[in-house]
């Protein structure tokens, strides 16, 4: 057992120990962003400041972006600045990371402790949960981590007080994490007091269901909270260095509370309304004083309600939704506070999948289409076959680790890399492994594979090739940061993009560096997200601070730039290049998608969805271009026009999927661990409706 596994073994007995009516004290700390940014002395100054508190508190909780960049120096920096802290310290993984991390969650682990914990003191309950998902902003709870919390809850005693620990917000604004749902869901039957986050940089507190949620700023811009409990009450005060002095937010009995329920029952669609039937039960019979109502992500607006006492039934108007499957939740305002209700509804519509696969984690890569058969990586660590036509499982092999990857494919194998360093090679027919080789973890870039020699990168920033009939080293290439997109080979050069903000164009053969170019003003805005996308006279790639670069594949001589509308940046989606036309989305709240001439850098034409598209590119069949927003809803684009002809609505579930196509059909897959096919041809007079 490693030494750092024995001090988190420590620092849990640590937390335990304690009698069973212990008065004692916690601190909630949140987006310390240690690192890049010049604020180390603040927190160095509150590290005094929580030494000298008397009573001390039993321990302090840091809802993650403990560091800026989740690199090892920085690991190593925000280990040094927090050992002179003299109280046990709970690290939760932020977005800052796990988004920039060469080293992935593995080496956040690693560092700075278990990604989820369970601890209990003086009859309290406390679990620290990871809401990330890899190498992204938004937030997402992995299925299995989801099962875990849900079987440490059971096996609770009755009515025991629990307090929750994660980085981003729920139940509040927009939509951070897309299974929200399944988290309320999973702690709506047990007594949750509090849950802490942070993310927002904002202090804010709110209500949902008789659960209180926190939000601090992060550490350096002087706020933080502290929780007073004993044998019947929880006492939670903000501090800010504005005031100085603590003040106090609430007071919480430590025993269940009855608390106003909202259910929701018989809802149906009525031709262009949804009537629901709401249950409503208080305690005391207070009626609420007001109702609302919100699809999706959108926001909540005020609904008239008809009923008595205790239900209640609402029309929504339909007629502006797209077909799909929705959220709607319901909220009923009593005593200025929230309590919801929530439903999902089927909108039916002249489209709907054509078959859908559930994985057993969640589908971030690229599912690929090659003769006849669907590969999909999963964060189960397995990979998939299955069939396009019918959605049938053909094979799965597990490979171990994340699959962030997409796998690369040929007539005879598949090739897959995973966040615990393995790439594997897999015969195509059956899955079969035929060998495995280790590179320093994770491998998050998809392979490229030119003749014979396999193009792919891992955690030490080198990019390596390797033998595609035994794996062997054949070739190493030193870059500045890490390697997370597609690796594109092209002309004998494999073409890759870096977080050290050079575009790489290197020997398939040796590895000797044929050109490079520098694109974005700094880090941040690397040519790094999205993939290359090559014709094979010249090579497109999107940098995150809104520019489309072109250019030549033989030179890396760069031929025309083009900027992004403001407020909606190049970088993220992977551009399309197709019969001499740039197809690419852009980051932003309209939703953006652009169709750029290759040969001039010239604007064809711009599609708004209205939605934001995040890593989702595009894909091309039968006229239409296909792409998803992050919400969730698919776009089907003429691709003459730019004419957005229909949009579908995924069940929930963040999409950072590039889509794939057979011609006839496309498939995009969800973190929500589905992969959906659907139709490419549709009948001209079936219109988008907004």
């Amino acid at each position: 057992m490693g030494k750092r596994a024995i001090s988190w073994i420590c620092v849990l007995i640590l937390l335990s120990v304690t009698a069973q009516a212990e008065r004692f004290r916690f601190l909630h700390i949140t987006d310390t962003h240690i690192g890049v940014t010049a604020h180390h002395q603040e927190t160095r100054d509150y590290i005094q400041a929580f030494n000298a508190l008397t009573p001390q508190p039993a321990f302090i909780v840091n809802t993650g972006d403990c560091t800026e960049l989740g690199s090892t120096e920085e690991y190593k920096r925000y280990r040094e600045i927090m050992s002179e802290l003299r109280i046990p310290l709970i690290n939760v993984p932020g977005n800052h990371d796990v988004r920039w991390s060469a080293i992935g969650k593995e080496g956040f682990a690693k560092w700075l402790g278990p990604l989820r914990m369970h601890w209990e003191r003086g009859g309290y309950h406390f679990f620290a949960l990871d809401s990330t998902a890899l190498l992204e902003h938004h937030g997402h709870f992995e299925e299995a981590d989801l099962r875990w919390l849900e079987q440490r809850l059971r096996r609770l005693p009755k009515g025991a007080p629990v307090f929750l620990f994660f980085h981003h917000w729920v139940a509040t604004g927009e939509k951070m994490v897309d299974n929200e749902h399944r988290l309320l869901d999973i702690i709506a039957p047990y007594n949750v007091k509090a849950v802490f986050v942070g993310h927002g940089h904002k202090d804010m507190t709110w209500w949902r269901n008789g659960v209180l949620f926190l939000m601090a700023r992060g550490l350096y811009q002087g706020s933080y909270h502290q929780v007073e409990v004993d044998d019947s009450t929880i006492r939670i005060w903000r501090v800010v260095k504005e005031k100085g002095e603590p003040a106090l937010l609430t007071e919480l009995p430590r025993a269940p509370q009855p608390i106003p329920q909202l259910h929701v029952r018989g809802v149906r669609l009525q031709g262009d309304e949804l009537l629901a039937r709401l249950h409503w039960r208080s305690p005391d019979g207070t009626l609420p004083e007001q109702w609302e109502t919100r699809f999706d992500n959108g926001a909540w607006r005020a609904v008239t309600v008809e009923g008595n006492d205790t239900v209640f039934t609402v029309r929504i108007p339909m007629r502006d939704v797209i077909p799909g499957t929705h959220r709607v939740d319901f909220r009923a305002v009593c005593g200025g506070k929230p309590y919801e209700g929530t439903t999902v509804v089927e909108v039916p519509g002249p489209i709907r999948p054509l078959w859908t696969f559930r994985t057993g984690g969640s589908v971030k890569a690229q599912p690929i289409v090659y003769n006849g058969t669907v590969y999909i990586s999963s964060f189960d660590g397995t990979l998939y076959a299955v069939d396009v036509a019918s959605g049938r499982l053909r094979w799965k092999t597990f490979i171990g680790g994340t699959l962030v990857a997409a796998p690369a494919v040929t007539e005879e194998v598949v090739v897959i890399g995973s966040t615990s360093g393995t790439v594997a090679c897999l015969r195509r027919s059956d899955g079969r492994v035929l060998w495995r080789t280790s590179l320093p973890p994770p491998v998050f870039a998809s392979a490229g594979i030119y003749e014979g020699v396999i193009c792919t990168a891992a955690g030490d920033g080198k990019i390596y090739g390797l033998s595609l009939r035994d794996g062997s080293r054949l070739w190493e290439f030193q870059t500045g940061m890490f390697v997370q997109s597609r690796i594109v080979p092209v002309r004998g050069m494999f073409i890759a993009g870096c977080w050290d903000n050079y575009v790489y164009a290197l020997d398939a053969c040796t590895g000797a560096l044929r050109w490079k170019q520098k694109f974005g003003r700094s880090f941040y805005y690397a040519p790094a997200i999205g993939s290359p996308a090559t014709d094979g006279a010249r090579v497109v790639v999107p940098s995150n601070d809104g520019v489309l670069h072109a250019m030549r594949v033989a030179t890396g001589e760069v031929l025309w730039e083009v900027a992004s509308a403001q407020g909606n940046s190049f970088g993220y989606p992977s551009p399309l290049l197709e019969d001499g036309v740039v197809y690419c989305g852009a980051l932003g709240a309209r939703g953006l998608v652009y169709a750029v001439d290759v040969r001039t850098g010239q604007l064809r034409w711009v599609a708004e969805t209205g939605q934001v598209v995040y890593d989702s590119g595009c894909a091309s069949a039968q006229g239409y271009i296909f792409t998803a927003a992050v919400s969730g809803v698919v776009y089907w684009i003429e691709k003459s026009s730019g004419r957005i002809v229909r949009g579908y609505q995924l069940p929930e579930g963040h999409v950072f999927c590039v889509p794939d196509t057979d011609g006839e059909r496309f498939v995009i897959g969800a973190l929500n661990g589905t992969v959906y096919a659907f139709p490419a041809q549709i009948r001209s007079d079936e219109k988008f409706g907004k």
